[in-house]
């Protein structure tokens, strides 16, 4: 069981391609687990809980016109969950040397994205401060 007392550090990796038309599932896993901290007493104050997205995950953050020219026309089905996750204190991050591989702007990031200057250099300032890495 999650315990009240501890400072949850979490940092999940959202690096894997999703279904274009579906929700990204680690941002579901995330959701699963901010609800299981909260219903189990752990203040909110002691859930510090990063998603950084690199790879085929980058996509997930991309403002919506700019995920309908990557995919098809289609909406980014992201966007509810991750403004639901920003709200209960998930910080969302995203890789700036993918986003120049992938020849896009920081400004074709959805509003509340932190652009970083790589997902490794993120990955391993957050680990060296006691995170825990979840996923690839």
């Amino acid at each position: 069981m999650p315990d009240p007392n501890v400072e949850y550090k979490v940092v999940f990796s959202v690096a894997a391609n999703a279904k274009p038309d579906e929700i990204h599932p680690t941002l579901k896993t995330i959701a699963l687990y901010m609800n299981t901290l909260a219903h189990n007493g752990v203040p909110a104050n002691h859930r510090h809980i990063a998603a950084v997205f690199h790879q085929g995950g980058g996509d997930a953050v991309l403002a919506n016109e700019v995920y309908k020219t990557r995919h098809d026309g289609m909406d980014n089905p992201n966007i509810a969950m991750l403004q639901q996750l920003k709200q209960t204190g998930v910080e969302l991050r995203v890789c700036g040397q993918g986003l120049l591989g992938k020849k896009l702007e920081p400004s074709q990031v959805l509003p509340g994205v932190q652009v970083d200057l790589w997902a490794m250099t993120t990955m391993v300032n957050l680990q060296l401060r006691g995170y825990v890495r979840i996923g690839g």
